[in-house]
C-alpha cells in the first residue's frame, strides 16, 4: 500500500489519478476527506501533518508514502520530522519527498532552506529515500489568469525569469515510476519542463491557445509591490515566494531530462497546460 499526502493538491491529485489507473492501492490522505473526490478504488483516509495523532492510522500497513507538507514556517521542518517519526513507527521502508529545484542550486530564500532541511528529515529516518526537485510549476501562471481575461494583459516584474516550467502531471508521473520501479532507493532527482520560456514566450503561448494576443507589461518591483498591497497580498509566505523567484533566476533556465530518461515520455508542454486550463483566462 502506497500513501500519497497532499493527495487533494496540484501533483497529489495527478499523482493518486496515476496510480489508480494502474491498479496501484493508493491511500490519498487529506485533512477533509467528506470534501474531497478521488478515482474509484483509492482508499481516503484522514490525516493532517500538523496533528501527529492522525499519521499512525493514516500509515497503518503503508509501505512508501510521497511526502508533501503545506508548507514551512520559521520553525523548519516540523511536519516531515511528524510524518518521518510515525512512517518509522510503522515500519514504511520508502519516502519519496517533493522538495524544489532550489536546494539543486544552492538557494538561500525560506522556501528552499525549508525543503532542505525536510530533504535531510528524511533521509536521516528511512531505510531509503527519494528526492524529487521540481522547478516552477505551470500552475505559477494562474496569479495573471484575472488580468489576462479582463484586459488581455500579462503584467510581470522585472527580472522575472526565463523558466523551464514543468506541468504537474509530470511529476507525478515521476513520482509514480518511482514509487512503483526499482533503482531509485537514494537518489534525487531534478525535474523541468523540455523548453525554457521567458515571460514574452509564455505570453505568446497563452494567446496562442485563446485565439487573441495577450499583452506584456513589465512592472518595476515597486510597482509590483504596490499591486500586492492593493490586492491584500502581503505577509511571509508572499515574501518567501517572492524571494525564491528572484533568486531563480540565476537558475530557472536550466533544462534536466529527468522527466523523459525516469518515464520515457518528453515532459508536457505549456501550449498543453494553457489548453487544458484555457477557461480560467477566459
Amino acid at each position: 500500500m502506497m500513501l500519497i499526502t497532499g493527495a487533494t493538491g496540484n501533483v497529489g491529485s495527478e499523482l493518486v489519478a496515476l496510480l489508480a489507473a494502474g491498479d496501484i492501492p493508493v491511500r490519498a490522505m487529506t485533512r477533509e476527506p467528506a470534501k474531497a473526490t478521488f478515482p474509484s478504488g483509492v482508499e481516503v483516509v484522514a490525516g493532517d501533518f500538523d496533528r501527529p495523532d492522525t499519521l499512525a492510522a493514516a500509515l497503518d500497513g503503508v509501505e512508501k508514502v510521497f511526502v508533501l507538507p503545506p508548507g514551512y514556517g520559521p520553525e523548519g521542518p516540523v511536519q516531515e520530522r511528524a510524518l518521518a517519526a510515525a512512517a518509522a513507527a510503522a515500519g514504511v521502508t520508502h519516502l519519496v519527498k517533493l522538495s524544489t529545484s532550489g536546494v539543486t542550486f544552492d538557494a538561500t530564500d525560506p522556501i528552499s532552506t525549508g525543503h532542505r532541511l525536510g530533504e535531510q528529515v528524511v533521509k536521516d529516518s528511512c531505510p531509503a529515500w527519494t528526492i524529487l526537485r521540481p522547478g516552477t510549476f505551470m500552475v505559477y501562471l494562474y496569479g495573471y489568469a484575472a488580468a489576462i481575461a479582463a484586459e488581455q494583459t500579462m503584467y510581470v516584474t522585472e527580472g522575472d525569469p526565463v523558466s523551464a516550467m514543468i506541468h504537474p502531471r509530470d511529476i507525478a508521473a515521476v513520482a509514480a515510476h518511482v514509487l512503483t520501479t526499482p533503482g531509485h532507493h537514494d537518489k534525487t532527482y531534478t525535474l523541468t519542463g523540455g523548453r525554457a520560456l521567458s515571460p514574452q514566450d509564455q505570453a505568446d503561448i497563452i494567446g496562442q491557445v485563446l485565439g487573441r494576443p495577450i499583452r506584456l507589461v513589465e512592472r518595476t518591483r515597486a510597482e509590483a509591490q504596490a499591486e500586492f498591497d492593493r490586492l491584500g497580498w502581503r505577509g511571509p509566505r508572499l515574501d518567501a515566494l517572492l524571494e525564491l523567484k528572484r533568486q531563480s533566476a540565476d537558475w530557472d533556465h536550466h533544462v534536466f531530462d529527468t522527466v523523459e530518461r525516469l518515464t520515457g515520455e518528453p515532459p508536457l508542454t505549456l501550449h498543453d497546460w494553457v489548453s487544458e486550463n484555457a477557461h480560467v483566462f477566459r
